[in-house]
């Protein structure tokens, strides 16, 4: 009877194996190994700069169609109208008659804050200026000049989808336009009415390569 009564307890022994339990933390880390970092990078394959050439300025067709745009080239208007010129008794008047302005195309004795001085139209067309031939651009004066200044004539240039658009300069409405500047996926603005009430206005800024918002202005 001993005997049986040993053996039981050395079975009942045997079968009462040390278990060590999972830690719940352990399990944790296991759960998540190689997990963290499945999920998708928040900028993978996102290109940023994705339609827009930094460079050449040109933006991708995302870009709201501008009010005022070079879609095509146009010739301009050969023929100025001849207001009176009054004798004033300026000294510094360059004529006092349109026919004192014979040494251009359409000249024309304007009146300036300096005096009168002739002018003269400076081109017809595209094809007489390097950029942009103006028309009516001139200073204190209808006649037509080469803008001197831009990096594009017509939308075409700024790429597929883009626009290029007349700027003025630091003197706002004083000097009208200087130039055309492509538009860019960076700009401020891309019209006057974007940057608020007068004296705000939409213009090309070079020094940082993008339309922003001006009150910058010129008297006199």
């Amino acid at each position: 009877m001993r005997r049986l009564l040993l053996l039981s307890l050395l079975l009942a022994a045997c079968g009462s194996e040390d278990t060590i339990p999972l830690d719940d933390t352990d399990a944790g880390t296991a759960r998540d190994a190689g997990r963290r970092d499945a999920g998708p990078a928040r900028d993978a394959g996102v290109d940023r700069d994705a339609g827009m050439d930094r460079d050449a300025g040109t933006a991708d067709a995302g870009i709201r169609i501008p009010i005022r745009h070079r879609e095509t080239a146009t010739a301009c208007e050969a023929t100025r109208a001849s207001p009176a010129v009054i004798d004033d008794g300026n000294p510094n008047n360059e004529c006092g008659a349109h026919s004192d302005c014979d040494q251009g195309i359409e000249g024309r004795c304007s009146a300036t804050r300096f005096g009168y001085v002739c002018t003269y139209h400076e081109c017809l067309d595209d094809g007489d200026c390097s950029t942009v031939c103006q028309c009516d651009g001139g200073f204190a004066s209808d006649h037509n000049v080469c803008l001197r200044q831009g990096n594009c004539s017509v939308d075409a240039d700024c790429g597929a989808g883009g626009f290029c658009s007349p700027t003025q300069g630091e003197c706002g409405d004083y000097s009208g336009t200087v130039a055309y500047f492509c538009h860019t996926a960076q700009d401020e603005c891309i019209d006057d009415a974007d940057c608020g009430a007068y004296p705000w206005y939409c213009s090309y800024d070079q020094g940082i390569g993008r339309w922003t918002c001006s009150d910058s202005h010129c008297a006199g």
